[in-house]
């Protein structure tokens, strides 16, 4: 039996309805993983976006771990992980080890079905053709996604119920969530996950979040 002690925080306590969109831009650098130059870039760094090329050649998830908005290209980009559905295989893993990233994949191809099926992992799916207004548009999105914990959380928490993590045990990392933000130290949460009775999997998705997206949030104290 399960039984709560004393009062829980409430999640919706943490992390604002709007951000800085200016002060995200100027923070936030956003990874593009692409085979050739991307076309985007220099129209959306002069709006102020960070845009960070880092070629076709990932050879780990862990590679795109320090940027919260990933851009990328279906064709020719992952080939390291030995998928014919090259970029829209390597959106299906980002998803699964980072699920709280928020994902755009691009290209100016039509989708075959297996292509659709693993890119439905994306966030968003734009084509190669699409205008910056588009784009714009787009990334404004992510920013305002990524710079809140309370969304951030909210992406793992559904992967870890979906991973069949019990809700209790998910209560109380969501409770050391909370706790680590008010108090500005994210291995709260951390040392949480480690010492709860769940999954190495379900361990290694939260302290990744921890050192990575959560670290960072409090560092910049983007949406906190």
């Amino acid at each position: 039996m399960f039984i709560q002690i004393g009062t829980p925080e409430r999640l919706s306590s943490i992390g604002q309805e709007k951000i800085d969109l200016k002060e995200a831009k100027a923070k936030i650098e956003i990874a593009v993983l692409d085979d050739k130059a991307f076309a985007p870039k220099e129209s959306l760094v002069n709006h102020n976006f960070r845009i960070r090329e880092l070629g076709p050649d990932i050879r780990s998830t862990d590679m795109i771990a320090p940027y919260p908005i990933i851009i990328c290209d279906v064709r020719g980009v992952g080939k390291a992980f030995g998928s014919p559905l090259e970029g829209a295989h390597l959106v299906s893993e980002i998803r699964k080890d980072y699920p709280d990233k928020y994902i755009i994949s691009y290209t100016g191809e039509t989708y075959s079905l297996p292509i659709t099926n693993a890119l439905a992992a994306a966030d968003k799916r734009l084509a190669k053709d699409d205008s910056l207004d588009v784009w714009i548009k787009t990334l404004e999105t992510g920013l305002n996604e990524v710079s809140n914990p309370r969304n951030r959380w909210i992406r793992l928490r559904a992967a870890l119920l979906s991973r069949g993590v019990e809700l209790h045990n998910v209560f109380n990392l969501e409770q050391a969530l909370i706790k680590a933000v008010r108090d500005k130290k994210p291995d709260i949460l951390e040392n949480k996950a480690t010492s709860s009775a769940i999954s190495s999997e379900a361990k290694d998705l939260v302290v990744k979040f921890s050192a990575t997206a959560l670290a960072a949030l409090i560092g910049s104290a983007l949406g906190i």
